[in-house]
């Protein structure tokens, strides 16, 4: 009997080993076919970005080939066409600034010159008789002073632009 109940406890023993080896078993086996089509799925996006992206890599290449090979030299000569407008303006700005220099040296003569001739006789005065037909009666004003004017010197618009050769003209100047 001791025996039979060794056995029957070994018997047990044994079902509930295979029992629980079975349990544990369960825990082992992983459906691994969702996850795979998942993964599957987004190698597959993966991929297709992947092809768009060196599509785009071709076409910068490309359109690098063709910025370099004819917009830069087109830049280029734009560039260098405009370096005379800007030469010009350089130039126009200096002579600005030459004539402003100019004008300010001729009003202090003229300012000097009305001092030096009184109100009445200023340099607006002077000019009349150059614009307006005078009178026969009229007189003309006695100065009894002698004032000595040397004129400033001015510039030459030459002086500040480049002159560029002109083809000669094949028109006549018959006037």
């Amino acid at each position: 009997m001791m025996s039979d109940k060794n056995e029957t406890d070994k018997m047990e023993k044994e079902k509930i080993i295979i029992q629980t080896a079975e349990d544990y078993s369960k825990y082992f086996k992983v459906d691994t076919s969702q996850e795979r089509n998942n993964l599957d799925k987004e190698l597959e996006i993966m991929l297709t970005k992947l092809e768009e992206y060196g599509s785009l890599l071709d076409r910068t290449r490309g359109e690098s080939r063709h910025t370099l090979e004819s917009l830069v030299p087109q830049m280029y000569c734009h560039y260098q066409a405009l370096q005379q407008s800007f030469q010009s303006i350089d130039n126009l700005e200096a002579l600005v600034t030459h004539v402003k220099g100019d004008l300010e040296k001729l009003e202090s003569n003229v300012a000097q010159a009305e001092s030096d001739l009184g109100a009445n006789q200023g340099f607006t005065s002077r000019m009349k008789p150059l614009f307006f037909l005078r009178d026969s009666h009229s007189a003309e004003p006695s100065t009894t002073q002698n004032v000595h004017y040397s004129p400033p010197e001015i510039f030459s618009a030459e002086d500040f632009f480049i002159q560029e050769a002109t083809p000669t003209s094949s028109k006549s100047t018959n006037n």
